[in-house]
């Protein structure tokens, strides 16, 4: 009790010490008129006329504060000056600017590093690298026998993808990409080839489309062009039953290349746990046929599985620099 008193005695002589008269107007018109001994950021410390101990009244429901000396330390709830042991300092905004300039560094700072040790990119948000293994499933007229009508024999297709991350564009994800592939085909009357392709491609997400999908699972379209080189070809004149063109009678000096294309689909499988994905894909090829008819086109089609590495960064046991 004797604490109270002496705390209740040492705000009087503190307010008679250092308050001065002032006016708080409020919102509604209301006013009140009393000894002000300190302003803060959040209340203004006031003893109403008629009362001995200050009342504490908030910054929010303020309309102003007028002082006997002309000074307004607290006009629409803003508080312009601080006031405190009869002295007055300008509310400057920059210690606090600075503070929470601070605190949004701090905050990117904690937001980088947690990207760091808990990356929310998904797995098709990084490049990646795949190896391809297809087989033949048909073939133009063009690849099969004359007699049997038999599709000509075809090796397996073989190649490597080198992809980059997707991007939004409108509805759909899209990827552009670099393809190297194999193939083969032996027929009577075509002779045997053996070539290799290299081209690029740009592959269509539609997961954003298609977002009924569990999330490791996506719908993809792609579609390329490609140039293609032979690495052999064995052609005998003698199984060809045609006029060759004029002027060529031979064909050993006749060289497989031209330009191809490709397009097809697949369904990709994303691993969980590590950062491999598997794609089971369909695409039709369109490449030149053998000489002496390489003006013109064939193409195949085939179906088979690749496997996918992300070029993920793995961040586990690295440290924060």
């Amino acid at each position: 009790m004797r604490n109270t008193i002496k705390f209740l005695c040492l705000l009087c002589i503190t307010g008679m010490l250092f308050g001065l008269h002032g006016k708080i107007v409020f919102y509604d018109g209301t006013y009140v008129i009393g000894k002000v001994t300190k302003v803060d950021e959040s209340s203004v410390y006031i003893i109403p006329v008629g009362l001995d101990t200050p009342e504490g009244v908030l910054v929010g429901n303020i309309d102003s504060l007028n002082m006997e000396n002309g000074m307004v330390p607290v006009l629409n709830s803003n508080v312009e000056y601080f006031y405190q042991g009869g002295t007055f300092t300008p509310n400057n905004d920059d210690w606090m600017a600075d503070a929470s300039q601070k605190d949004y560094h701090e905050h990117i700072d904690l937001e980088e590093e947690f990207q760091a040790i808990n990356d929310p990119k998904k797995p098709w948000n990084y490049f990646n690298f795949s190896l391809i293994g297809g087989i033949p499933l048909f073939a133009a007229n063009s690849l099969k026998e004359v007699e049997s009508g038999q599709m000509a024999k075809m090796g397996m297709n073989v190649g490597l993808n080198m992809q980059f991350p997707y991007y939004p564009l409108g509805p759909i994800d899209i990827s552009p990409g670099l393809r190297f592939m194999t193939f083969s085909y032996e027929a009577n009357h075509l002779g045997s080839l053996k070539a290799a392709q290299i081209g690029a491609f740009a592959n269509i997400d539609l997961r954003p489309i298609l977002y009924f999908f569990p999330e490791n699972l996506h719908l993809t379209l792609d579609g390329g062009v490609n140039f293609n080189l032979a690495t052999d070809l064995d052609q005998d004149l003698f199984i060809y039953n045609i006029d060759l063109p004029i002027g060529l009678t031979d064909l050993q000096d006749e060289k497989y290349a031209g330009p191809g294309m490709h397009f097809g689909s697949s369904l990709d499988y994303y691993l969980n746990e590590i950062p491999i994905a598997f794609k089971l894909f369909f695409n039709a090829n369109v490449v030149p046929q053998t000489p002496p008819f390489t003006s013109t086109f064939t193409y195949f089609g085939n179906v088979g599985l690749s496997m996918v590495l992300i070029l993920k960064r793995n961040t586990k046991n690295n440290s924060i620099r």
